[in-house]
């Protein structure tokens, strides 16, 4: 892997983004809107994770909530399949018509989920149904980010992408945010029962207004300046996956092993810790919607500098950083959880935090590894990857390992592990900021 930093850059440079502003803005906005309604539509679930425990499993069974986690977790064994062939079509049709398959996909399914019968109404039916509406948006989910990142990255001036890509990732936290308020005004404007009856539907139901805000947008953009260059070229590859197995493995293998600590640091601050601190008696379901809302907030304001931070100093110093203070302080701070309200929300905030630095910079590095003929593809595939080890399996495993070890903090091993591991696959590689994007 010594050579990982350079494999991408041994190919013919692109040609220069657009950098008129009034392209970039459009460009930008493009991005975020669409995964801003998928991750609010992918991550709605893992908010209501007790509710629909209690609703899709019977009501006598103990570990309804492992495997309402189990069932979050399916979407994202599921997710390799989606960028394959999301990533497929991106490289070989064109960007615009991957991100619009994927926002239809994701809106379908969260829709749908939003209409299904409960187990007191339809038995195992429930459940099952509700596996295969979550495979659906895994699928969906697999081909969105790497597209939008892409996309964007493709437009972005040199000396800017990491800023102007990073704006993906605050769409992210926003729709993750959306999720959070909705479940939190839920709880606080409904009574339990009225939740249990219709009200948990409600955020799944909205996604369909939301998708075809998202699908006017989409629908206007233009295909980025180094596709078409590629296709002018006839370098289009007509197996975009197996070129890049054959001739990439390198840099899929570190955008999976960097994406791991990308995937955990997300999935565990931002949506497990609303159930981990219900479980514990930290707070209660509204407050603990409150103080997710809180962190990715401050994450959410957080990137853009961080962005332009990492555009200055570069990939390496910024991620060997961030790896570093989460294997050093994610467990004094799940520890400071247990002293207060205050000291968990605090602990949260600073997660959160270290997990913008890291969304800042991880999803520009990604681009700048592999040529625009793979690039989607082998993003798609990479972190797909690290969601199956460390992104959907996270809530799975931190229940499970509370349950077998009785320790409220041995979820923290989840994020220092994950840290180590991308750590040791960032030291390998060579700085790739203020390059052009390899094309070939």
């Amino acid at each position: 892997m010594n050579n990982i930093g350079n494999a991408a850059m041994a190919v013919t440079p692109a040609t220069s983004a657009v950098h008129d502003t009034r392209s970039i803005r459009k460009v930008v906005w493009a991005g975020a809107i669409g995964t801003l309604i998928e991750y609010y539509d992918y991550t709605a679930y893992a908010f209501l994770a007790t509710t629909l425990a209690a609703l899709f499993f019977p009501a006598d069974e103990p570990l309804a909530l492992l495997y309402t986690f189990a069932v979050f977790g399916v979407a994202f064994v599921v997710r390799p399949i989606g960028g394959i062939l999301l990533g497929a079509l991106a490289d070989k049709v064109g960007r615009k018509p991957a991100l619009l398959v994927s926002v239809v996909g994701m809106v379908g399914a969260t829709a749908c989920i939003g209409l299904l019968p409960t187990y007191a109404a339809a038995g195992i039916a429930a459940p099952v149904l509700l596996c295969l509406l979550r495979c659906i948006q895994g699928m969906a989910a697999g081909g969105e980010m790497g597209g939008a990142v892409t996309y964007v990255a493709e437009v972005a001036p040199d000396a800017k992408r990491a800023a102007l890509t990073s704006t993906t990732q605050i769409g992210c936290l926003v729709g993750t945010m959306g999720g959070a308020i909705a479940v939190a005004l839920l709880n606080m404007l409904m009574t339990h029962e009225q939740l249990l009856d219709w009200g948990w539907r409600l955020p799944f139901l909205i996604s369909a207004p939301m998708g075809i805000i998202a699908l006017m947008i989409r629908h206007k953009m233009e295909e980025t300046p180094d596709f078409v260059k590629l296709e002018r070229q006839n370098k289009v590859k007509k197996a975009p996956t197996l070129i890049l197995l054959r001739r990439y493995p390198g840099p899929l293998l570190a955008i999976a092993c960097i994406g791991s600590c990308a995937m955990a640091g997300y999935y565990l601050p931002f949506t497990y810790l609303v159930t981990y601190f219900q479980q514990q008696g930290i707070m209660t379901a509204q407050m603990a919607g409150w103080s997710a809302t809180l962190s990715m907030t401050v994450a959410a304001l957080a990137i853009y500098p961080f962005g332009l931070l990492s555009d200055k100093i570069g990939r390496r110093p910024m991620l060997i950083g961030v790896t570093l203070c989460f294997m050093v302080f994610t467990y004094p701070l799940f520890l400071a959880m247990k002293l207060s309200v205050s000291a968990a929300m605090a602990s949260q905030v600073a997660l959160g935090l270290l997990e913008a630095a890291y969304l800042s910079t991880n999803y520009t590095l990604y681009c700048e590894l592999l040529p625009t003929s793979v690039r989607t593809s082998g993003i798609n595939l990479g972190i797909s990857i690290a969601a199956i080890a460390a992104g959907g399996s996270a809530p799975y495993i931190a229940t499970w390992l509370m349950t077998y070890t009785g320790s409220p903090t041995s979820p923290a091993w989840i994020l220092i592990i994950a840290g180590l591991i991308s750590f040791l696959v960032l030291l390998r590689l060579k700085e790739t900021a203020g390059r052009p994007l390899a094309i070939e």
